[in-house]
């Protein structure tokens, strides 16, 4: 059996890791979606896929992964 997910939602219709790219995935017929979280300097949770901040936000930086929180 073959399951849809839509990474980091739909990301090729919207800006990756939005609510409009999620909502964007479901709309098209996605199972699934999938995001990354991460931990911003001051230990805020963020959904974002690079370490990195400076492709998808006019910020720069980086941002901790946070595999831990499982």
């Amino acid at each position: 059996m073959v399951t849809v997910v839509g990474h980091r939602g739909a990301a090729g219709y919207a800006t990756e890791n939005t609510l409009e790219a999620f909502e964007q995935a479901i709309a098209i017929g996605c199972q699934r979606t999938e995001c990354d979280v991460r931990l911003s300097k001051d230990s805020e949770l963020i959904v974002i896929h690079d370490e990195d901040i400076a492709r998808v936000t006019n910020g720069s930086g980086r941002a901790r992964p946070s595999a831990h929180l499982h």
